[in-house]
C-alpha cells in the first residue's frame, strides 16, 4: 500500500507533529537476550513514504530558517540516500538498520574523496532520521551507531600572504581588458573582502543603503546579510580607505542610484550582434564574484594550490591576529557563531609565529 498524507478527516490527532501515515516497521531480536529493536522495513511502500517524509522534513527546515540553504542541501543529500536504498541490495540489507547505514557509509567512502563531503552526506541522513524517528514510537535510530570521518582542524585552503594580497589588488586595478567602472568595482570589492572577511554571498547581497556612517569622517558600518540570515542584521566596520574605494566606484555608476540598489552591480554586456546579454545595475551573482577574483589571482600570478576565492576570507582573521588583535573581537568581525571556529585561526597563527618545531635546535 502506498503511503500518502492523511486528510483532515483521517488524522486521528490534529495536534500531532505530522499528518503522514506511519511507515512500516519490523522487529529484530538480538542475540544475548537483549530487548528487540524496531527498525524500518524497506518495502516498496516504505521507500515511497521516505520520500514523502523527506519533503516534510525539508519544509520543516525551511520554516525554521527561511533564508537558509540548509533545507535544499539536506533535501538533495537525503534524496541521494533514498535513491541508494531503492537500488538492488543484499536481502540482509532490506531494513534500515545499522548494517544498512554501515553499507551506505562504505559507499560514500568509495564515491567521494573529500572527507568533508562524505561527512556532509552522512550528516544529512543523520539529521533526517533524527527528525523521523520520534514520529514512530519505539523506532531505533541506526545513525546513532554509525560515525563519520575524522577531519583535521586545520584549514585546507590557505590565506594570502600580504605581498600576494597587494599583487591581487594591483592586478585588478590595472586590468586593461576591463572598463574603468569594472576595474573600480573589482578592486573595491576585493579590498572590502580582504579587510572585513565578507563571504561572496554577503558581497552579492550588499546594498547601497547597508553602508552607513559610524564615526563621522573616520569609520563606517556595513550591515551584512549573512549566510542563513533573513535580513542584514550583522555589521562590519569599514575604515576610511575602504570607504573611499567604494565611493570612487559608486561615482562611476550611472545614476541616480537608490538605496535599494546593489552595492556591487553588473555592467551592460552585449554579444557580437549588439544584443544585451547582461543588463547593467543588477547585483553580481556569487558565480560572477568567483570569476572576477579568480581571474585576478591568475593575473597576479598568485593562484597556487590551496589559494582560492575563499582565501580572501581566511586572510582577514590571519592578518588581524598577526597584528595582535583580540580573538574575541576577531570572532565578532568574522561573525563566527562559535568561538571554536575562531580558535582554529588562533592556533594556525600561533604555529606560524612560534611553532614547536623551531625549538628543535639540537640537530
Amino acid at each position: 500500500m502506498d503511503l500518502v498524507p492523511l486528510t483532515a478527516e483521517q488524522a486521528p490527532d490534529q495536534r500531532a507533529s505530522t499528518a503522514l501515515v506511519p511507515l512500516s516497521t519490523t522487529t529484530l531480536r538480538r542475540t544475548g537476550g537483549e530487548l528487540p529493536s524496531v527498525c524500518l522495513q524497506l518495502s516498496a511502500s516504505t521507500l515511497i513514504g521516505l520520500r514523502v517524509y523527506l519533503d516534510a522534513f525539508a519544509r520543516h527546515l525551511t520554516q525554521q530558517k527561511p533564508g537558509s540553504t540548509t533545507a535544499r542541501t539536506y533535501f538533495k543529500r537525503g534524496r541521494s540516500f533514498i535513491t541508494w536504498l531503492e537500488q538492488g541490495r543484499d536481502p540482509q540489507l532490506r531494513r534500515l538498520d545499522r548494517a544498512c547505514l554501515e553499507a551506505y557509509r562504505e559507499w560514500l567512502d568509495r564515491r567521494f574523496a573529500n572527507l568533508r563531503t562524505k561527512n556532509g552526506y552522512l550528516t544529512a541522513v543523520r539529521q533526517y532520521l533524527a527528525w523521523l524517528v520520534p514520529l514512530h514510537p519505539g523506532l531505533v535510530n541506526p545513525a546513532d551507531f554509525v560515525h563519520g570521518w575524522s577531519c583535521s582542524r586545520q584549514h585546507t585552503r590557505r590565506h594570502l600572504p600580504v605581498e600576494d594580497a597587494k599583487a591581487l589588488l594591483m592586478a585588478l586595478e590595472t586590468d586593461h581588458r576591463k572598463t574603468g567602472e569594472q576595474r573600480a568595482r573589482n578592486v573595491a570589492m576585493a579590498y572590502l573582502m580582504l579587510k572585513t572577511g565578507l563571504r561572496t554571498i554577503e558581497v552579492s547581497r550588499a546594498r547601497i543603503e547597508h553602508l552607513q556612517e559610524h564615526v563621522p569622517g573616520e569609520k563606517w558600518k556595513l550591515w551584512v546579510h549573512g549566510k542563513g540570515r533573513e535580513s542584514a542584521d550583522e555589521s562590519v566596520q569599514l575604515l576610511k580607505e575602504v570607504y573611499e574605494r567604494i565611493q570612487a566606484y559608486l561615482a562611476l555608476r550611472q545614476g541616480p542610484l537608490q538605496g535599494s540598489d546593489p552595492l556591487f552591480a553588473t555592467t551592460a554586456c552585449h554579444d557580437r550582434g549588439g544584443n544585451v546579454v547582461t543588463a547593467a545595475g543588477k547585483r553580481l551573482s556569487t558565480r560572477a564574484i568567483h570569476r572576477i577574483i579568480t581571474e585576478g589571482l591568475l593575473l597576479a600570478g598568485v593562484k597556487k594550490p590551496g589559494i582560492v576565492v575563499h582565501s580572501l576570507r581566511h586572510s582577514t582573521p590571519t592578518f588581524a591576529l598577526l597584528n595582535d588583535a583580540n580573538p574575541t573581537r576577531v570572532q565578532k568581525m568574522m561573525r563566527h557563531q562559535h568561538y571554536a571556529t575562531t580558535e582554529i585561526y588562533v592556533e594556525e597563527v600561533q604555529k606560524l609565529l612560534e611553532g614547536a618545531e623551531e625549538a628543535v635546535t639540537q640537530i
